[in-house]
């Protein structure tokens, strides 16, 4: 069944719906140890088995492990895996993977597998099997905490979260005037999330370059902090295009946050 759901969804359901942009396939570069389609990759993994297995039984794999079971270790009980079965595709699919983001704790890719690991939780509270001397809540609490502290970047805290702060004002001015208009935006990375349900939202990015500069109601640019995939250089050089064009007025212009309406 799971293998038909695949079939229908990656042959079927995106080319028609999500269209080129989310083909499934653009992610097989993360594979090309195993072949370079679908199918090469079958393949493969039954008639080169030792290529899937070098990759299982590696250094990164038991680092990965590692960081997952890590927190839960206190409870995790040998006799209570089996939810595990159900979370396989999608721990095979990141511990095949040459890309190192799907080996972490940081992105996205480990989440599928989190709710199973939480239902062995349950399973082994509600037996009662684990490591007895980590059995009070006090101590469950303690692990939690120490594995928050030691896998959740506190140091951002004190750094990346506050490098644009400076600008901070400016720019939720700058989302202000536009947040409750339906129209068209070109914006950066950053900014991007608190301008979302409308039509047309694009990023200001130097790949691609966004081609028709006149089809956006507002650009919204921070030349302080472009964000990512940007620069200043490229931002300064698109607001002067629009200048230049005449179809634009300056809204707002604020510790070098810019704000653009189309006239």
């Amino acid at each position: 069944m799971g293998i038909a759901w695949f079939l229908i969804v990656t042959q079927v359901v995106i080319p028609n719906i999500g269209g080129e942009g989310a083909n499934v396939s653009r992610h097989l570069t993360r594979y090309s140890y195993l072949g370079n389609s679908f199918s090469e990759i079958a393949r493969n993994a039954i008639l080169k088995p030792e290529l899937i297995l070098g990759k299982i039984f590696s250094l990164g794999t038991l680092e990965y492990f590692a960081l997952m079971f890590s927190p839960l270790i206190w409870r995790i009980s040998p006799r209570q895996l089996a939810p595990l079965v159900a979370a396989a595709p999608a721990l095979v699919m990141n511990l095949l993977s040459t890309d190192g983001a799907q080996r972490d704790v940081i992105h996205q890719y480990s989440l599928p597998i989190l709710p199973f690991l939480i239902v062995i939780i349950i399973f082994s509270l509600a037996e009662d099997y684990g490591w007895r001397r980590m059995r009070s809540n006090l101590a469950i609490a303690l692990w939690a905490l120490f594995g928050f502290v030691m896998l959740s970047r506190l140091h951002f805290f004190a750094g990346n979260y506050w490098q644009s702060w400076d600008t901070l004002a400016a720019s939720r001015e700058a989302v202000g005037l536009v947040n409750n208009q339906p129209g068209s935006i070109l914006t950066s990375a950053e900014i991007a999330p608190h301008l979302t349900h409308r039509p047309l939202l694009k990023l200001a990015i130097k790949d691609p370059v966004p081609q028709n500069l006149l089809e956006f109601d507002y650009v919204l640019l921070n030349l302080k902090h472009p964000g990512w995939l940007s620069d200043r250089d490229f931002c300064e050089n698109l607001i002067q295009q629009l200048k230049s064009s005449n179809r634009y007025e300056i809204k707002l212009q604020r510790d070098d946050v810019f704000l653009l309406k189309r006239m």
